[in-house]
This record gives C-alpha cells, structure tokens and sequence, in this order.
C-alpha cells in the first residue's frame, strides 16, 4: 500500500525553518510550469503563500523578484520594467491562468529539467538569494550547483542594463515541455560600431553557457563579416559540443542552436 503524504503550510520564513529542523525529509515546494509530472514527495512544505518571498524591489540597476512572484505578475510590471528577454519569455509560458499559479521560483527550481525562464536569467547573469536559518547569500546564476540542505531559494535579482540586441526563442511545443524543449537567448551591445558585450546561453535538459566563447567577439568591428561570422559559428558549434558532451541532447536541438546563432549575428551586420 502507498504510504501518505503530508503536506505543510506556513506563514512566514520562520515557520520554514523551524519544520526544515523538525520534520525528516521535508522538501520546500513551490507552484511551477514542470517537464514530467512527479509525484510529491512524502512530506512537503508549500511557501508560495509567504509575503517575504512576495516582494518585487525595483532599483536603478537591478529588480529583486521574490520566489514566490507569479510570473503573471512579472509579466503585468511591463515590458518597459523587466528585461525584453524575460519579458518575451514568460509570455510563451503556457497560458494566463498557468501563470497567475506559477512562480518565478517554482520555474527555476524545478530539478529535472531547465524551465523557459533559466536561459534569459543565465544570459543576464541574474543572481539567486540563498536562504537559510541564520543568514542569506547571493549566488550568480552561472556558478550555482544546487542548494544546500535546509535552504530555499528567497529572492532572484535581475540586472536591468539595456541591450541593443536580445533574442528570445523557445523551442519544442508550445503548450508543454519535453526533450526537444528548450529556451535560447542572444544579448549584445556595441560601443564605436564595436562589440561590448556578448552573451549566449541556452537550457532545457542541459544547460550551455560559455563565457570563453562569448569573449572571442568582444571587440569585433561592426558591421560583421560573412567571415567572421562563419567563423565564430564554427567555434559556438565546437564550444557547444564540448560543454555538453555526455548529456543526452536532440540532434535537432544541436541544429537549432546553430542556427539561432547564426540568426542573432546577423542583426548585428
């Protein structure tokens, strides 16, 4: 016979906490868009519920979106408030009402596979607030590896910089994810007809980011040449099988990835 389940609310961090001590293997939740369905764990503890994890904190340079923000709440602060690639992001997210339930953290957290919001918040180097009993931490997005036990994720900031260029696209079906799902985001900027700042990331059962790679056309006169740009593609081709080698990825994905790069260089000529 199939053992319970217990499932826990609470009313603020504290309460987190002191269940995170007290109760064995409890596992924090939150509401996400998910690749497969998964049973809940035995005991589970929902925070979407906690005002500090509700907050949005707009600063000049960066924008505090609390875990528990509802990506339908993101998207209401505007286009003009939150980065284009975020913004273009969550609008492909399912539907309205999948998004009036879902959370930003619930997106990003989800543990079997990299949802459509991890490609944009990568590329932006986006960091994660760390929390646990007695203090918290921010950790960028390119160097997290998890969290550590008795910890939740209670805040994601976002860097506001404007680019000339953001490419957003997902792949796969719309409506749901599976193995040919992923997101892809480009940004670049240019100072003195030169390339500033360069960045490519895409996710989905894997992750891709190589800032090496990137750096190759930090310089790089503009408008690019049919050269340059068919040489970079040959160095984002061998960049990304290395960093992904091992991991099973859709041919079609290798595909789509060349192309999307090709795409976004383009708008830079």
């Amino acid at each position: 016979m199939a053992s319970s389940k217990t499932f826990f609310s609470a009313k603020n961090l504290g309460d987190v906490f002191y269940q995170l001590k007290t109760i064995a293997d409890l596992r924090v939740v939150a509401a996400c868009t998910t690749f497969v369905e998964k049973p809940l764990p035995e005991n589970s503890i929902s925070v979407r519920d906690i005002q500090e994890l509700k907050i949005i904190d707009k600063r000049e340079r960066y924008i505090d979106l609390g875990a528990a923000v509802t990506l339908s709440e993101i998207e209401d602060l505007g286009e003009a408030n939150i980065p284009h690639a975020v913004y273009s992001a969550i609008k492909t997210i399912a539907n309205q009402r999948v998004r009036n339930l879902a959370t930003i953290g619930g997106n990003i957290c989800a543990s079997d596979f990299k949802s459509t919001l991890y490609a944009p918040l990568l590329a932006l180097d986006a960091k994660l607030e760390i929390h646990s009993e007695n203090d918290s931490k921010f950790v960028a997005l390119t160097r997290f590896e998890g969290f550590p036990e008795k910890t939740l994720l209670s805040k994601v900031r976002l860097p506001l910089e404007e680019w000339e260029v953001s490419v957003f696209e997902r792949l796969g079906p719309r409506e749901s994810l599976n193995e040919l799902s992923a997101g892809f985001t480009f940004l670049a900027n240019s100072q003195k007809n030169q390339i500033s700042d360069l960045r490519i990331a895409m996710a989905g059962s894997f992750v891709f980011r190589d800032i090496d790679l990137e750096n190759r056309l930090i310089g790089a006169h503009l408008p690019l040449s049919e050269t340059a740009i068919s040489n970079f593609l040959l160095e984002a081709e061998e960049a990304f099988e290395e960093n992904t080698r091992g991991q099973k990825i859709e041919k079609i994905l290798k595909r789509q990835f060349w192309n999307l790069v090709k795409y976004s260089l383009e708008k830079l000529t």
